[in-house]
């Protein structure tokens, strides 16, 4: 390392870098255990602007923070199995991470899920004590159910109902009263007594003394600096910015480091390896009532200024549920999936269809030694085919559950991908022109107990001391259903792991 002596300097007791739904968990949690010995905990986080205040609070306007400041605004590389389109990957700017533009879905983890976990622990972790975890979890996050309901879900709830092909049920989210929340609201009463504080900047890299983590250099607009810590770095950044940090810092793909012109401190080819995502197909169906307004009225803002309730208070994602022995996820919303907000003069449902567990894994590329530059995104989405012919059985089980069901009475017609596209191949082809991102990027810094993993079962970054890591990045495989509690868990452990090393 390098002396740095022209660099401006701080010092802490323990850095969390990234302040996203793990970093605000790690750093609440950790704050919470926190007493004199344990010191000053720093949470580092890049700057940005806020979006709209309507758009911040009000649940059904959560699409309008995509594209917005708050939002990242990466983009994936052309992929050959979506007809060479680039997929634009809405990723959250500022305090509360993605979670400030997700849809607030609190999906917890299945058994097969935590199961998954145990596996990756080596068996040091049980399926009753992250059972626990997870029901401990809840009483910080405190997700409610929906307190307004569109007719296209109650419909597609009480369908499924006539199927015995899986479970639906109605989303819990993260909401308060109908109104949006984020994760880094956790972090108000650490801030308040001087336990926490937050820094807006860029971390470029971390900092070490051999195999010793001791801080990280970042970057803002006034230049470079370093923050020191006296116990730790926890990297919390998530999927795409977390290996970013961890290549930059000399660790990583060789290959990849010396092309970057950057020293190999430590070579670790798994990092920004193992990329998987899910990938929607949105079904959609013109219906004879429910039209989703695009634009408030004066009754509907009152209805939800006041009681939480209305249309506002809508996800548009408010139900869905595991299929096909959980091979599939399905989503509903009350929209045209692909047009919505723009004001249409007919009805729309769309119920969304996605491989659950997607066999495809793809990379992240550095491009630049400069954390200004974003990683070169390669998902390579459905170059299994089995995810093909997953998502081409889930298709045809949104088609049977519409005809065989009291859906069949109420929906008028298959907008996307239409009747007449009935074959294999030409669902397959659908996949190709209409999948998106559900924005669930994750495996990018695996955790395990192989010498070839990234992440030990302890959270601590593989050959260093005083760093560990956790967020999407470690999860060996994604989650049936929407990660973020699952993420949540793992940060709620990792605290706790972190309160026996300094207890």
């Amino acid at each position: 390392m390098s002396s740095g002596a022209d660099v401006p300097m701080s010092k802490t007791d323990w850095i969390v870098v990234g302040a996203g739904s793990a970093g605000c968990m790690v750093a609440a949690q950790l704050a919470h255990a926190t007493d004199s010995r344990r010191g000053l905990i720093t949470v580092v986080e890049p700057p940005g602007a806020t979006a709209r205040q309507i758009d911040r609070e009000r649940p059904a306007n959560w699409l309008n923070l995509l594209g917005s400041s708050e939002d990242w605004n990466l983009s994936t590389q052309e992929s050959h199995q979506l007809a060479n389109r680039t997929i634009r990957w809405p990723r959250g700017r500022g305090l509360g991470g993605s979670s400030r533009i997700n849809a607030m879905i609190w999906f917890p983890p299945t058994r097969k899920d935590l199961q998954m976990l145990v596996t990756a622990s080596g068996g040091s972790w049980s399926i009753s004590k992250l059972q626990q975890d997870l029901k401990d979890l809840t009483q910080w996050t405190r997700p409610e159910p929906p307190t307004w309901q569109s007719e296209s879900s109650q419909r597609f709830l009480q369908a499924t109902n006539q199927l015995d092909e899986g479970k639906a049920g109605s989303y819990m989210r993260l909401n308060r009263s109908g109104r949006r929340w984020n994760p880094a609201e956790l972090l108000n009463a650490a801030q308040s007594d001087g336990t926490l504080e937050v820094q807006r900047a860029t971390v470029n890299r971390l900092l070490c003394e051999g195999d010793r983590i001791i801080g990280v250099e970042t970057w803002d607009d006034h230049g470079k600096n370093r923050i020191m810590a006296n116990r730790g770095v926890i990297i919390c950044a998530g999927a795409i910015a977390t290996p970013g940090i961890l290549m930059r810092s000399g660790i990583g793909p060789r290959e990849q480091l010396q092309r970057a012109g950057i020293e190999v401190r430590l070579e670790s080819e798994q990092v920004g390896r193992g990329l998987q995502d899910h990938l929607i197909m949105p079904v959609i169906f013109q219906v004879k009532s429910d039209r989703f307004p695009s634009h408030s009225s004066v009754q509907d803002i009152a209805r939800w200024q006041t009681m939480g309730t209305g249309p506002l208070a809508s996800n548009l994602a408010e139900c869905g549920g595991l299929f096909l022995d959980d091979s599939i996820q399905i989503h509903v919303t009350p929209t045209h999936y692909l047009t919505y907000p723009k004001t249409t003069d007919h009805a729309f449902m769309t119920l969304g269809v996605n491989a659950s567990q997607p066999q495809s894994t793809g990379m992240l590329r550095l491009q630049s030694s400069d954390p200004r530059v974003p990683l070169s995104i390669h998902p390579h989405y459905l170059e299994e085919a089995c995810d093909r012919d997953v998502t081409v059985q889930g298709m045809r089980f949104v088609r049977r559950l519409v005809k065989e069901t009291n859906l069949s009475q109420w929906v008028v017609s298959e907008s996307i991908p239409g009747k007449k596209r009935g074959t294999a191949q030409d669902l397959e082809k659908a996949i190709c022109r209409y999948s998106q991102t559900l924005y669930h990027p994750a495996g990018t810094s695996l955790m395990g107990t192989m010498s070839s993993s990234v992440v030990t079962p302890e959270f601590r970054l593989r050959g260093f001391q005083q760093g560990w890591v956790v967020d999407a990045s470690v999860l060996p495989r994604l989650t049936h259903g929407n990660p973020n509690a699952t993420v949540m868990l793992l940060a709620y452990k990792a605290a706790k792991e972190l309160s026996k090393v300094v207890g």
